[in-house]
């Protein structure tokens, strides 16, 4: 909680004095830049409260690999690949509508190969309630929830979140996001009864190990976070543009600590139909939930804009 408000401390006072340049004796109201320009949510822990415009539909195809030390099923650590293939749909103005399919490739990592819950869709909205007016920054909530539709899936999972977008004269944009989720379902979480040790075996209720778990291996139902981050132009005309944001998080099962990310990339507008964007994420604590290391690379296509 130190570090959250110590880059808070950090990135407001810096916010800020860029945000000074742009005062006027007159409170005018921007319009948070739009179109093609958001930033990929399938592919940033960050969010920015920026939906996509009315009329323009988005096909969106994201890739993700992922390393971590203790994997969520207590098995070998290794490598985990993640395809989500999506779309985003501007229904009206402000409002977005939204669905992705997270497919895990992998046989283990972050998560773990998911062999239970696999390939749920998620779905979802972003509303943007109030545009930015002066210094007072953009304010969206967004909705999404996993709906069981494959095979050993239950129940379901929802998260709320609200998010906070800033921009100034110069390009640069802050973002605060506090999100929630009720996780409801198994999502390939071991089953309640299971006896999960580390450097020993478990059968039933009976377990023994170096690391003994057992129940502690639940999913946390309630979980929160909090993400910090700023993006800005690269070039003159903005089409490239840098992002950084740094998560803190509940961790996804009893027992286990908070999850620290911190996270930095690009993304490039190549037209009005096409982006491309590159992530690399740095676990900051060595978690079953905090990956050590992970990339991301998404592709956007617009069929209308």
């Amino acid at each position: 909680m130190k570090r959250i408000c110590a880059l808070a401390l950090f990135m407001l006072p810096a916010a800020t004095a860029l945000g000074q340049e742009s005062e006027t004796t007159n409170v005018t109201t921007k319009t948070v830049t739009v179109g093609g320009a958001n930033l990929t949510s399938e592919n940033w822990n960050v969010e920015d409260a920026t939906p996509v415009e009315s009329g323009r539909v988005e096909l969106r195809f994201t890739s993700r690999w992922i390393t971590s030390g203790m994997p969520a099923n207590l098995g070998d650590s290794d490598d985990d690949f993640i395809f989500t293939p999506g779309f985003a749909w501007g229904a009206a103005e402000n409002l977005e509508l939204f669905a992705n399919v997270p497919m895990w490739l992998g046989d283990g990592g972050d998560r773990g190969a998911l062999d239970q819950g696999n390939y749920d869709p998620w779905v979802g909205f972003t509303w943007r309630i109030a545009e930015q007016s002066g210094n007072v920054p953009a304010f969206a909530t967004r909705f999404s929830a996993r709906i069981p539709a494959c095979d050993d899936s239950s129940k379901s999972d929802v998260e709320g979140r609200l998010m906070l977008t800033n921009e100034y004269d110069s390009g640069i944009r802050s973002h605060i996001n506090a999100f929630a989720i009720s996780a409801n379902g198994n999502d390939g979480a071991p089953d309640l009864d299971d006896d999960v040790s580390l450097f020993g075996f478990g059968l039933g209720g009976l377990g023994f190990g170096l690391l003994d778990f057992g129940d502690e291996i639940d999913r946390r139902h309630f979980q929160w976070g909090l993400v910090f981050g700023m993006d800005g132009p690269l070039c003159a005309d903005g089409a490239v543009r840098w992002v950084l944001d740094y998560m803190h998080r509940s961790s996804e099962y009893y027992g286990r600590t908070n999850t620290q990310i911190l996270e930095a990339g690009w993304e490039w507008d190549i037209d009005d139909c096409n982006k491309l964007g590159m992530s690399v994420q740095v676990g900051l604590n060595r978690t079953g939930d905090s990956p050590n290391a992970g990339v991301g690379i998404n592709y956007t296509r617009a069929l209308t804009y």
